[in-house]
């Protein structure tokens, strides 16, 4: 099975963090870079950063969307995609794995309640929907949408509370996330 490009979306404006969260140090590496070594032991290749320095987003505060397609600017159909923010530190690279192991001709897969990680394929449908819905003024900019529109596929997971999934968006969270690693 061909190896997916990964994915770090690291774009956002860390408002409640009060600094960059993709510069952040726990265990003596930035978030980014923790980020960056997750995909690769997963077995991505290459890696991408969308913002923190990386591919910039066409649509400003658009969110994962925007980050998605910036990176697709640079793929082509038919590309699987492993996408993950800078910000989930206790992930895991047999959980990410498990997602790359799914995959079939499917549009993309995501673990059952939680919107990231995502393992996406290029398609045109992707992009068509990402122009549409960025493009709009109101649309749902939800990842959730943009599964249930392209018909992604849920998989098992470590169920909806892992650690796995916590995100470090505060300041207090920083701090419990350096606590429990």
């Amino acid at each position: 099975m061909i190896e997916p490009i990964g994915l770090v979306l690291a774009g956002g404006q860390s408002r409640r963090m009060g600094r960059d969260k993709a510069a952040l140090m726990i265990g003596g590496m930035s978030l980014l870079d923790r980020a960056k070594a997750l995909l690769a032991e997963a077995g991505c290749n290459p890696i991408l950063v969308s913002g923190a320095g990386g591919l910039v987003d066409r649509f400003a505060n658009a969110g994962p969307l925007a980050g998605l397609d910036a990176a697709l600017h640079t793929l082509s159909d038919g590309q699987w995609v492993l996408v993950i923010p800078v910000d989930m530190p206790n992930l895991k690279p047999a959980l990410l794995k498990k997602l790359i192991q799914a995959r079939t001709d499917e549009a993309g897969l995501y673990f059952a309640d939680h919107p990231m990680p995502v393992c996406v394929r290029v398609t045109s449908d992707l992009r068509a929907y990402l122009q549409q819905t960025l493009e709009a003024p109101d649309g749902d900019r939800s990842l959730f949408c943009l599964f249930r529109s392209l018909g992604f596929t849920a998989i098992a997971g470590p169920g909806r509370h892992s650690p796995a999934f916590w995100n470090c968006n505060t300041p207090e969270q920083l701090a419990n996330l350096e606590l429990s690693s």
